[in-house]
């Protein structure tokens, strides 16, 4: 659901009523509520100190892990209104469970436009070092920059093409199964948008592009060039590193690097586990620009930006209409220190 930070306390005041009372609020009441307060059912649930399965089977005698979907919608008037988050909140399961991006960003904000104006800083060394100051004097400034880069967040989706006959047989648990998967490709998506914006720049510009450094022979990958790119972040930049990004053939290149198969180090063809290069993650990335390594200090490089979460056609479900439902978000990705990465690239001639 969209954020809206104009009702805060009055998503306190009704999540925080006594749950006797909370209870009282059901079906369509209680469907109109959340939405006007821009809360989901699982907040209600987890308000009631409850879930779904126990509230399903409290309020309508259900067991939402054996029951069809057309059962379901048979079984109460009020379930039907809680079918739409039943969609929403397998979505986003997978949202969270496949990609890698919640680990590759500074945070996730809510913002309350579709262009949105970066505050950010401008880091000029001899501008930022300490000095002695004299008394009386002067103290050297950082500034933070505001307003000057506008990042435009797109609306990204899919759509569930499927008639309610198709699905109105299949369990309320595996259609759940389904919806993960979709929230897993969505993830997909927003992993490969943040591959291309860590080396590319986010939408504000080219200037946000990451600086580069070339390996020691073009078209070609050592141990030592991997080396170089650590090392310029952490000494050059004075970031720390945290990630090194890359695509299946590149990943596969480090993992064939002598440096790396030394099993007395890792144990990737015992165990599967990735090896941590200089004790940095290696995380092989949907999309990530062939030839090309990003080394980045997480904590710094990347936030995330959504004006609009989640969202489902919620009227289709509660109808029962099946045939084209779409599943949306707006969101991107925005640069916030430049130098907070650093690409290694081998195509360079």
């Amino acid at each position: 659901m969209p954020y809206r930070d104009d009702n805060v306390k009055e998503r306190l005041a009704f999540l925080s009523q006594e749950p006797e009372r909370l209870g009282q609020t059901r079906g369509h009441d209680l469907y109109d509520t959340l939405g006007a307060l821009g809360l989901t059912h699982g907040q209600y649930f987890r308000a009631l100190g409850t879930n779904l399965t126990d509230y399903c089977a409290q309020e309508f005698g259900i067991d939402v892990h054996r029951i069809t979907v057309d059962r379901f919608f048979q079984s109460d008037p009020n379930a039907k209104w809680l079918f739409p988050d039943i969609v929403r909140e397998a979505v986003v399961a997978g949202l969270k469970r496949k990609p890698v991006y919640p680990e590759l960003i500074i945070r996730d904000e809510p913002v309350s436009s579709t262009a949105y104006d970066v505050p950010y800083v401008d880091e000029a060394p001899a501008e930022e070092e300490l000095r002695t100051v004299a008394e009386g004097a002067a103290i050297p400034e950082s500034e933070i920059t505001y307003g000057d880069r506008i990042v435009r967040l797109d609306k990204k989706g899919r759509g569930v093409v499927a008639s309610y006959e198709v699905i109105r047989r299949m369990s309320v648990d595996m259609l759940r199964v389904h919806l993960q998967r979709i929230g897993e490709r969505l993830g997909r998506n927003l992993d490969a948008r943040l591959a291309t914006v860590l080396v590319s720049g986010d939408s504000s510009g080219s200037g946000t592009a990451a600086p580069t450094v070339n390996t020691a022979t073009a078209d070609t990958w050592t141990y030592a060039d991997i080396v170089k790119g650590f090392m310029t972040l952490t000494l050059d930049k004075y970031f720390t590193p945290t990630h090194m990004l890359a695509n299946s053939e590149l990943a596969q290149t480090i993992l064939a690097l002598s440096e790396f198969k030394d099993t007395a180090l890792f144990d990737f063809a015992k165990s599967g586990n990735l090896p941590s290069p200089l004790g940095v993650r290696l995380v092989p990335m949907v999309d990530q620009p062939d030839d090309k390594l990003t080394i980045l200090d997480a904590g710094y490089a990347v936030q995330k930006l959504t004006e609009q979460d989640l969202l489902v056609e919620n009227d289709k479900l509660i109808n029962q209409q099946w045939d084209r439902t779409y599943l949306t978000v707006v969101t991107d990705f925005a640069v916030i220190y430049k130098d907070a990465r650093v690409v290694v690239q081998s195509d360079w001639t």
